[in-house]
């Protein structure tokens, strides 16, 4: 009986577990707003579309880890110039910051599922290319939803003995 409601969980389908509120961004919005978004909507991946809701790419909160290792090394530099500078450099970086555009920090190399794909190829692809997300499309490549590992890791936790 357990290994038969093991190979159910991994023959279900995206579609059964995938988040359909799918909170998203456009290229042009700012990483202040995306913040803003993952904040509000306690979410670690944020879809990126087009105007004809087709998934572009995807932010997450590895792209803005790297965003700060570039903000890193420009405060090292800050060491060697006077304070006066040091002051009027840090403010320019903090505003630049949350004014540049998701399209300067998202992957824009997104794996993307459909809702009849198996939580077991999910499982695959997201190992494969070593995410924690992938945006679910419909046949025209419109976004309908996205799965997250800890939405597959529910799974087996729910039909665990």
């Amino acid at each position: 009986m357990g290994q038969t409601v093991a190979k159910n969980i991994y023959q279900r389908r995206i579609k059964d577990i995938m988040s359909r509120d799918v909170v998203s961004l456009d290229a042009a919005d700012t990483i202040h707003e995306a913040l803003g978004l993952m904040g509000e909507n306690r979410v670690s991946a944020l879809p990126v579309v087009d105007h004809h809701n087709h998934c572009v790419g995807i932010l997450s909160t590895s792209d803005l880890v790297d965003m700060t290792r570039d903000v890193d090394d420009d405060i090292y530099h800050l060491d060697f110039v006077d304070p006066t500078s040091r002051r009027f450099l840090l403010d320019k970086l903090a505003h630049s910051m949350g004014s540049e555009t998701v399209q300067s920090y998202m992957s824009e190399t997104v794996t993307t599922v459909d809702a009849e794909t198996t939580i077991a190829k999910a499982t695959r692809e997201m190992l494969r290319n070593r995410v924690h997300h992938l945006p679910v499309v419909d046949a025209s490549d419109h976004l309908i939803g996205i799965i997250s590992t800890m939405d597959i890791l529910a799974e087996f936790a729910d039909a665990a003995p």
